[in-house]
């Protein structure tokens, strides 16, 4: 039988020893929303304004839930008489309701914005929800599962990469863990129907990921039937380990940080920035600490409950594919060996990166070198694209060409293999390197731009931690992220499958893409694309700034006119 103590003893150790890794990828989950959004939430609420004269805060709307966006899209007032069943529903199954759609909230605010104006609106509007449910369903849940996968690889040694993140998205893996985690949401929410059910079910499919990471060739019927076995006489003390978290590592650390940052804010006449600055030191704390501290024990949970399966002899325990997961590995020192001296034959799907022969400290040519440029170019554009979309609910060809590329996304990315090779075996250092590189070349471009041409293509004034709005955190950090997916990952992928090419046709695709290059190069120095969506942002900062004056200005009119 488990103890918590000694649970979260051992979890804490296991993080602690792989600390860089494990938070790097709790980071991933946040960003993308497949786990941990809430510790992350801090860099989008993040109140600018406290930090700006008041002639330069501009007005925001006000973020709606999606529940609330769902009513307003159907034309739908809850609270008008005419719906009492929506009235009911407002307020039992909201909270439900945005909590289970969090990984679409874009895709709901995209809806909002678009207002349906046209058949256009309708099939991108369409086409990004299909998109989200598609990303969400087949690759966020096989993410989550990796995730899974890394913990219990770092229960048994060290050394580990994140490249185990990947391993449920070798041929045909990824599609089975998909449907394991899509019938266990499925699940979840008809459950959820139940309100009661709900929670009680939230803990006995818990073991589902775990399953699936180890064996994600199991059949996703039996991992619902072996996680209700597992968890059967554990849930409470499962909901008790919870608590203790929440009271301890989010409640009181969140209750202080906000209280002392009142008091600083009532002292220093700063209230709103002191009680921003301690939002974000909470979410740092999760960020940096509580998310990989949780993970690790509940990785250790698994381990324990899984003993505990092959100790009764259960014939689901077949399912259990990879001896060295067991419950006793923790209690000696982890085999402190490279990746490519660990053998475990056995377990049929071990290290995704090895398998696939992807060499981080691979050579790239020069012909390699242009055709991954243009890559990662038309990559960023595709991104851009897919993000004002989302964001604004209208497709725009962003950036200063014409063309389907935006360069600091291929200058970027070449740099980085072509400068950082040295920092590749140090995955944090090529984060932070990357972040620093890529800043530069973002903050000179931009500069560089609106000195030649008197145009900003991107403005991040308000951001958290923005520099003369050309740079901010955010974007540095998904920079970062960005490259090290590029180093370990898309680059020798695509150069691998690049090598594969013929000199002769490396050289023909090199030719014509530069040349259509230059071509759109020169082109655009004199007829450079802009316009809505595009360099519009000066315009809508002096709007802004004109309506935050409008109530002033008219207040000031009516004073004149009482005091004739």
């Amino acid at each position: 039988m488990w103890q918590r103590k000694e649970l979260k003893r051992r979890g804490k150790r296991q993080f602690l020893r792989n600390w860089a890794a494990t938070v790097a990828v709790c980071f991933i989950l946040a960003f993308t929303g497949a786990e941990f959004a809430g510790s992350a939430d801090f860099i989008g609420q993040f109140d600018p304004s406290a930090m700006l004269p008041d002639d330069q805060v501009a007005i925001q709307a006000v973020s709606l839930s999606n529940w609330e966006l769902l009513l307003e899209w159907l034309r739908i007032d809850p609270m008008d008489g005419t719906h009492p069943m929506w009235a009911a529903a407002d307020q039992s199954l909201a909270p439900a309701f945005d909590t289970l759609t969090a990984p679409f909230s874009a895709f709901f605010a995209l809806l909002e914005r678009s207002r349906f104006a046209g058949w256009l609106d309708i099939a991108l509007a369409a086409l990004g929800i299909a998109g989200g449910l598609w990303f969400t369903i087949w690759v966020l849940s096989a993410v989550s599962v990796g995730a899974r996968r890394f913990l219990l690889e770092s229960r048994v040694r060290d050394n580990i990469s994140i490249a185990a993140m990947f391993t449920p998205f070798q041929h045909g893996c990824w599609r089975n863990v998909a449907k394991g985690m899509f019938l266990r949401s499925l699940f979840l929410l008809l459950w959820a129907c139940t309100i009661v059910g709900f929670p009680v079910k939230l803990y006995s499919y818990r073991m589902v990921p775990y399953i699936l990471a180890e064996n994600p060739q199991a059949r996703p019927a039996e991992t619902l039937r072996l996680s209700r076995q597992m968890m059967r006489g554990n849930k409470w003390r499962c909901f008790v380990l919870d608590l203790t978290f929440y009271l301890h590592w989010t409640f009181l650390p969140l209750l202080a940080s906000t209280v002392l940052g009142t008091a600083i804010g009532l002292a220093t006449g700063d209230v709103a920035l002191c009680q921003s600055l301690a939002a974000a030191a909470a979410g740092l704390l999760s960020l940096l600490f509580v998310n990989g501290y949780r993970s690790a024990t509940d990785a250790g949970l698994y381990a324990a409950l899984r003993q505990a399966q092959l100790d009764a002899g259960t014939p689901l325990s077949a399912l259990f594919v990879v001896p060295a997961f067991g419950e006793t590995a923790p209690a000696g020192e982890k085999p402190r060996l490279p990746d490519a001296d660990v053998r475990l034959p056995e377990d049929p799907v071990f290290h995704y990166a090895q398998r696939h022969k992807l060499d981080y400290n691979r050579h790239y040519g020069l012909r390699t070198l242009i055709l991954l440029f243009f890559t990662f170019a038309f990559i960023g554009w595709v991104w851009e694209v897919a993000l004002h979309i989302v964001t604004k609910g209208m497709f725009v060809n962003r950036g200063t060409m014409l063309g389907p590329w935006l360069p600091i996304y291929g200058a970027g990315g070449a740099l980085v293999l072509l400068l950082l090779k040295k920092l590749f075996t140090r995955p944090v250092a090529t984060f932070l390197v990357s972040m620093v590189l890529c800043s530069v070349i973002e903050y000179f471009s931009s500069w560089y731009l609106e000195v030649t041409k008197g145009i900003r293509w991107w403005d991040y004034s308000g951001y958290f931690m923005n520099l003369n709005g050309r740079i901010c955190l955010e974007g540095a950090v998904i920079f970062g992220l960005g490259c090290c997916a590029v180093v370990y990952f898309a680059g020798p992928l695509l150069g691998g499958l690049l090598d594969r090419l013929s000199p002769a046709r490396q050289n023909t695709l090199c030719a014509v893409l530069l040349t259509l290059f230059v071509a759109d190069l020169a082109y655009s120095h004199f007829h450079p694309n802009a316009g809505e969506g595009i360099t519009d942002y000066n315009d809508w900062q002096q709007d802004a700034a004109r309506d935050a004056l409008l109530p002033e200005a008219a207040n000031d009119s009516v004073t004149a006119i009482l005091s004739e």
